[in-house]
């Protein structure tokens, strides 16, 4: 159950090696609630007739990879697996939980896994797991733990095997014969998304090479279309957005002084990478064989399994990136207090080193204020300048803060694009701020470019 973990929820738990929420100097093990072939815990639990037709779709999906595994017997395994997972998915933490990161944060010693969580023999998978040694983990939802850990010491050994068979294909299906991978996209890009035609398989193996080898390829994308001109260019930028904020949060209305020092020292702390890392992830170790798609899928995740874990043994890197350049996108991670900003995103026109500054600060500038923005807004109003839990707001602060943005929901509450369909102000509220001073500080960052030239 422990071989090969990743970090997704292939297996009755996912895990994730990270910083804890308190101490955000070192690393730690997390375990996550997981193990379900279906993407919510809804789907296993909800009454309503539409759900018990998802589920039948999911058995038959099951018998159907069984049987393209050559096991027979395959409608009744399926069934049963089917049984499991529903009673893996009554433990499981409603989704509401997931947004309260409180609820999350729960340090177990080694020896609180007997106790807590019997069922389980906790020595045979943390040596699997190959974190043995560890004194401390983060139980994101303890409830999942616990109970999927008595299926384990209660259920079958035989159910367990079949799981486990139905899972490992599974999760494989994109580099076995032909017939797997279609059934496997009947099921989860028809049936669950929609899609009505597979991706080209040139696309998937695209993906499956920047899932093997992320950073190996954003080195060539950004020799070929991020050089260090327009790195520095970005970078620049970026330190003008950091000036406007510092001036912006010293004249803030509903701050405090006590906590406009906090903000200030959370915006001084604050790691933004652009473009690419400044050390590249070694791939010498990692053997490829032409020819062994299934072999270097393998190999490439044990690599990756591997270096995650050497983190447990090493101080926390605030610049340790958590997106591969080549994607287009940005990422904020709170614990620790960083962003980063791809090559793949500062591209024309969003961004472009040799064109006007008016046009990137009002663009990517604005973008990348509107993601610092969250670290001084209601999200990272729980997360310290070094990604530790804890609010660092007054009550006095609250209260302003919400003052002021009842004023917006009110006014996009009034916006309404048909007769019959208004925004909801108060789900897009921490958005709407975000654009909004993501703008008001791209044209002080701007203003701050021209270093006091006319703006004719």
């Amino acid at each position: 159950m422990a071989d090969g973990l990743t970090a997704n929820a292939d297996h009755i738990f996912g895990v994730w090696v990270n910083q804890s929420f308190e101490d955000s100097g070192h690393y730690v093990f997390h375990l996550l609630q997981g193990g379900l072939g279906m993407p919510d815990r809804d789907d296993y639990i909800d009454p309503s007739p539409r759900m018990a037709v998802l589920r039948a779709q999911y058995q038959s999906h099951i018998a159907a990879i069984l049987k393209q595994g050559g096991f027979a017997d395959s409608e009744r395994r399926a069934g049963r697996i089917l049984a499991l997972e529903i009673r893996m998915a009554r433990a499981h933490a409603p989704d509401a939980d997931a947004a309260d990161v409180f609820k999350q944060n729960n340090p177990w010693k080694r020896g609180d896994f007997d106790v807590k969580a019997p069922g389980m023999d906790w020595d045979a998978y943390f040596t699997s797991a190959g974190v043995a040694g560890q004194p401390e983990f983060i139980v994101w939802q303890p409830s999942a733990l616990t109970g999927t850990s008595a299926l384990v010491g209660g259920e079958s050994i035989d159910l367990w095997k079949d799981y486990l068979r139905f899972h490992l294909i599974e999760h494989y299906a994109s580099v076995l014969p032909k017939a797997v991978a279609t059934e496997d996209f009947a099921f989860y890009g028809t049936i669950l998304s929609g899609a009505q035609q597979m991706p080209d398989r040139s696309k998937g193996a695209i993906t499956a090479t920047n899932g093997a080898l992320g950073q190996a390829v954003g080195q060539l994308y950004t020799q070929r279309y991020f050089p260090p001109e327009a790195k520095a260019k970005a970078q620049a930028m970026v330190a003008d957005l950091i000036t406007a904020y510092r001036s912006r949060i010293a004249n803030l209305t509903w701050m405090s002084a006590e906590t406009k020092k906090k903000a200030r020292a959370k915006l001084d702390a604050l790691t933004i990478g652009v473009g690419y890392p400044d050390t590249w992830i070694d791939y010498s170790a990692l053997e490829v064989v032409r020819g062994d798609a299934i072999g270097n899928m393998r190999r490439a995740e044990a690599f990756n399994r591997l270096h995650n874990l050497a983190k447990l043994r090493q101080p926390a890197d605030p610049a340790e990136w958590r997106i591969d350049p080549q994607a287009v996108g940005a990422v904020i991670v709170f614990s620790p207090n960083a962003e980063f900003f791809t090559a793949g995103i500062l591209q024309p026109p969003y961004f472009d080193s040799q064109g006007d500054a008016a046009s990137n600060y009002g663009s990517a500038g604005a973008g990348i204020a509107h993601e610092i923005s969250h670290s001084f807004d209601e999200l990272g109003n729980i997360y310290d300048s070094q990604g530790r839990l804890g609010r660092w707001w007054t009550t006095e602060d609250s209260a302003k803060y919400r003052a002021a943005a009842a004023r917006l929901v009110t006014q996009f509450d009034g916006y309404c694009p048909f007769s019959d369909l208004c925004v909801h102000g108060t789900q897009v509220l921490n958005e709407n701020i975000a654009d909004l001073a993501g703008l008001l500080v791209a044209h002080d960052a701007y203003v701050l470019s021209l270093q006091a030239r006319p703006t004719s």
